[in-house]
């Protein structure tokens, strides 16, 4: 029996997350007969853009299965080219009508970032770099910068890396076209619990 029924995609998503952190988790979809269901077609009812932080698993952390969640990782939860391919195809193909962009307390990108001194990363001796330099450039991040030191605000640079990829999938027009909702989430390593910014 499916639990999340009637539940909206967000509903899905908070009520996982409550299971998780009340270790009352279901594991739902993940069984020989979810394999089978999904073999010819996915229908994901979220994708979720976070990071690859190996404390970060949104299959878990949401308590979904197979099928359920059409996750795209890297480094700093960041948006390439390729990443917003991705987002495309799932909102265009498969019909998801939720964007969730996942940060979280901790991550080594952001602190790559905020550690960086004489923006060192200009150098490009790796491809670390290539993630502090994006980073960098942010709109968000500079805004952020201009109200608080860098150094002093890990969470509000957080969370201008969160916002600055919502703000990139909001612009999308395959996005805006399909009328699918964003939302900023930031998962707390600490603890387990995801909140909505």
């Amino acid at each position: 029996m499916d639990e999340n029924k009637n539940q909206s995609p967000l509903e899905k998503l908070v009520s996982g997350n409550k299971r998780f952190l009340e270790e009352k988790t279901i594991h739902p979809h993940q069984n020989k007969k979810s394999i089978l269901d999904n073999q010819n077609a996915q229908h994901p009812f979220a994708v979720v853009v976070t990071c690859s932080d190996s404390r970060v698993s949104p299959e878990i952390l949401f308590d979904q299965g197979i099928g359920d969640l059409f996750v795209i990782r890297n480094a700093g939860n960041l948006i390439s080219d390729i990443d917003m391919g991705s987002i495309e195809y799932a909102v265009a193909h498969l019909d998801v009508k939720l964007i969730v962009i996942l940060g979280h307390t901790e991550c080594g990108a952001i602190k790559a970032y905020i550690n960086d001194e004489n923006k060192s990363y200009k150098k490009h001796l790796t491809h670390i770099d290539d993630i502090i330099e994006t980073i960098a450039e942010e709109k968000e991040e500079l805004e952020a910068e201009k109200q608080t030191p860098k150094q002093d605000n890990i969470l509000g640079c957080i969370n201008a890396n969160i916002e600055h990829s919502n703000r990139l999938i909001q612009e999308n027009s395959i996005v805006k076209e399909h009328k699918t909702k964003i939302i900023s989430m930031r998962y707390d390593v600490h603890t387990g619990q995801i909140i909505r910014l």
